[in-house]
């Protein structure tokens, strides 16, 4: 096929459309005077005449859009005015529908338009869509014209954007003056102190202080600072805690709002601050809101104070709080209860009943779970004692108290409440308990005691009575007798014999004294026993000889060596014989024995006498105790003896016991003692030293001081008949002034004397030097150790404890050098 015709159709139609082209804007531009418009295939050229020429430029230069519209809406012309809005070219407009263009809010109110616009006029608002897609608020304004123009309706485009934007404008600067009077009005009327500052920097750039720029009238009242603006700190407040100025300069610096709690020391205040940046990042300005909480400080002072002062007190007092929540079934404790139930305090909260109730003790368990229950179900209070046993911990006693707190249709809903411990309470009451106890077991044993009391008194009289009656009768027999020498000695014999046994009774209270004071002391040695049996017998015969008893002695074959302290051992020896012959009617017998079984020595004394029932046995050597079995016989005893021979053979490592077959069989002592295995004692020289010289005994200058005439008398007739020289004092004084005038080589003094005493009178002998030969021997009542010890710190070189026994003195005077 030849394609040079197509080619030269094709030419000719591309010059033709430009020349139309050039021709619409050529009209456009008033270059000509009329333009065609295409119709249903049908070409019409419309004329504009000269006379309308000014009238289409006056158009194109209207700053509102104009457009002409065929009958059926299609735009028959626009000016620049309208093409500048939507942003197409001119010949892109033309012959397009203007409801291309166009956005109404109801679907058919264009169709509307046009068809009043076709006979009459109509407006809208309306919406056109530029090129580039924006939406231009616009009012279209429709008018009818004259059929013989060629267009059927005029279309006038007004650009509401600017009017749009002036109204925002307007609308925003109302809405900001009315923010700025809410602002000022909020400014001017809250509470809290508001202030702007303007920080201000060193030459480091650090800052150093602040200008407020503005402040409210609540700045005055909240920090007491006034006349404020245009002033800085350091003017107002010399000394501000830097710390202010840090924290704000940070603010500035970072833009970072900051809410602090600060206190200004030299305002004397406390502040709660929220300080933030005013413009950006090189603003120098910063807003501060704050609070004066200075009594609020002080009040969480004296509440953190006060709580402080409940928790020592519920801790003093042993005192846990805790709260069970009845809905969530979940119990909330503080740190008491939880130390009293063994739970870790970060585990206290949320916990169920039943880690509570594990604590309790198996035997209160449920007796506390059903109180609880019948509390919740009809009561109001509860109150329930039990014990908490927890591993590691000893049992408490607790007691648990609580109050039910109900909704308003009466559903229980909490259960707050205590538990005290009152473990102190209760084992303070056991112990009253037991005190009470043990106060009637005392009371009743003081009673005993004072039943003992009474009667060992009366015992004591009866034996102090015994050796003082023949000692009378024999003082008064003495005077009587026409001096025969028999009869005067049978009668000094039973005063010296009765003295003895006086003697004895007080040396056995005194050693009472010392074991009750814990005083008695053992001077121990190796102590062959057959010795000590011997020594025992020699101080024994007289009284069983008295009492027309035979005594049968069993001494040990060989030695037997212990530990002990012979004149101890000898008074336990003593006291079980003469125990025996107390309680052994006249004729009848005692055995001594001493044997070695094993590694102990055995010491037994036996009787056929009134023997002992079973339940004596067990109290015989309690102290005080007697058995009232032998009244008959007038010789029940102190009751110390054999208490004082348990504490001594004790004492020495052993053991005594009796035994009896019963009543009128006799009674057995048994002693048993430690022997020293082995034991070789020293050697000792065949020759004994004589203990006085060859030729006629030396005589003394002797002075005796005694505020008691009768013991000065008798010790005086006694020296004197020894072949000394004797002078007598009547106290302390006159024995100084005689000891000075007679200068005698030995003086026996009192202790307790009148004027001066016998401590004194050593002092002042010793302090003399004339009298610095002198012998010092007190003669004295009180024979305590302690009483010796003083003597011989007093000045005293001996120490002789009355009655005298003229044997002592007798050895103190060959002893004398």
């Amino acid at each position: 096929m030849d394609d040079a015709p197509l080619q030269a159709q094709n030419d000719e139609l591309r010059r033709r459309l430009l020349e139309a082209e050039n021709t619409i804007e050529a009209i456009r531009g008033g270059e000509v005077d009329a333009f065609v418009v295409t119709e249903g295939g049908t070409q019409r050229i419309y004329t504009l005449e000269g006379a309308d020429r000014p009238y289409r430029l006056l158009v194109e230069q209207m700053q509102q859009g104009a457009v002409t519209l065929t009958d059926r809406g299609d735009i028959a012309y626009c000016n620049r005015r309208f093409s500048d809005l939507l942003c197409y070219p001119h010949h892109r407009l033309i012959g397009t529908s203007l409801a291309d263009f166009v956005v109404l809010e109801e679907p058919n109110a264009y169709q509307r338009l046009l068809e009043e616009g076709r006979t009459s006029s109509a407006q809208t608002e309306a919406q056109l869509i530029a090129a580039d897609g924006a939406a231009i608020p616009v009012i279209l304004t429709f008018n009818a014209l004259d059929p013989e123009s060629g267009v059927a309706i005029g279309v006038l485009v007004t650009d509401l954007t600017s009017q749009r934007s002036h109204e925002r404008l307007r609308e925003t600067t109302k809405q900001l003056k009315i923010n700025e009077e809410r602002y000022r009005t909020l400014f001017q009327s809250i509470d809290e102190g508001f202030c702007v500052m303007e920080i201000i920097y060193d030459d480091q750039g650090c800052c150093n202080d602040y200008r407020f720029v503005e402040v409210n009238p609540a700045f005055e009242k909240q920090s007491g600072i006034i006349n404020a603006v245009g002033r800085t700190i350091r003017e107002l407040v010399p000394d501000i805690e830097t710390t202010w100025l840090e924290i704000y300069g940070e603010v500035v610096k970072t833009g970072i709002p900051k809410r602090f709690v600060n206190e200004a020391n030299k305002l004397s205040r406390w502040f709660n601050v929220y300080a933030f940046r005013l413009g950006g990042s090189q603003s120098r300005r910063v807003a501060a809101l704050f609070t004066d909480i200075t009594h609020q400080r002080e009040a969480e002072l004296q509440l953190k104070l006060a709580r402080s002062r409940l928790e020592s007190t519920l801790n003093a007092g042993e005192i846990g709080t805790w709260e069970f929540d009845l809905i969530e079934q979940t119990v909330s404790a503080d740190a008491n209860l939880a130390r009293m139930f063994g739970i870790a305090p970060e585990e206290t909260d949320g916990r169920s009943l039943s880690a509570y109730l594990a604590a309790i003790h198996p035997d209160d368990r449920d007796d506390v779970g059903r109180e609880i229950r019948l509390a919740i179900e009809s009561g109001e209070r509860l109150e329930v004692s039990y014990r908490i046993t927890v591993e590691g911990q000893p049992v408490r006693y607790v007691v648990a108290r609580g109050r039910v707190e109900r909704d308003v249709n009466g559903r229980a809903v909490r259960l707050p409440g205590v538990v005290i411990d009152v473990t102190a309470q209760r084992l303070a009451e056991e112990s009253l308990r037991e005190s009470e106890r043990n106060l009637r077991s005392i009371a009743e044993s003081l009673e005993e005691a004072d039943r003992r009391k009474d009667q060992f008194l009366a015992t004591l009289a009866h034996e102090l009575r015994n050796p003082l009656s023949p000692i009378k009768s024999a003082a008064q027999m003495m005077q009587a007798v026409d001096e025969d020498p028999k009869q005067l000695r049978e009668l000094s014999a039973i005063v010296n014999r009765q003295a003895d046994q006086m003697v004895r009774l007080i040396d056995d209270l005194l050693d009472v004294s010392r074991i009750s004071r814990g005083k008695i002391k053992l001077r121990t040695a190796s102590v062959d026993l057959r010795d000590v049996v011997a020594v025992a017998l020699e101080s024994s015969a007289p009284f069983i000889d008295d009492s027309k008893q035979t005594l049968h002695v069993q001494n040990a074959d060989e030695a037997l060596y212990v530990t002990g302290d012979a004149a101890r051992l000898t008074q336990v020896i003593v006291n079980l014989l003469n125990n025996a012959a107390k309680y052994t009617p006249a004729a009848g017998e005692i055995f001594l024995s001493v044997e070695k079984h094993g590694d102990e020595a055995w010491i037994s004394v036996r009787d056929n006498g009134i023997g002992l029932d079973q339940s004596s046995l067990e109290r015989i050597f309690a102290m005080f105790e007697q058995v009232d079995v032998s009244k008959e016989r007038g010789q029940s005893g102190l009751g110390i003896g054999l208490s004082l021979a348990k504490t001594l053979v004790e004492l020495h490592g052993g053991t005594i016991a009796a035994e009896s077959p019963g009543i009128n069989k006799g009674c057995c002592f048994v002693v048993k003692l430690p022997l020293l295995i082995g034991y070789e004692p020293p050697a000792h020289a065949d020759a004994v030293e004589p203990s006085v010289e060859n030729g006629e005994a030396k005589t003394y200058r002797i002075l005796v001081v005694d505020d008691a005439r009768g013991i000065r008398y008798v010790l005086s007739r006694m020296l004197i008949k020894m072949g000394h020289s004797v002078v007598e004092a009547i106290d302390g004084e006159d024995g100084y002034r005689k000891a000075i005038e007679y200068l005698p080589d030995i003086v026996f003094s009192d202790i307790s004397m009148p004027n001066m005493n016998g401590h004194e009178l050593a002092q002042k002998i010793r302090q003399t030097e004339e009298l610095g030969h002198v012998r010092l021997v007190a003669l004295t009542g009180f024979g305590q150790d302690a009483d010796r010890q003083h003597a011989i710190e007093s000045g005293f070189d001996e120490h002789i404890v009355k009655p005298v026994d003229i044997n002592v003195v007798q050895q103190l005077l060959r002893n004398n050098k």
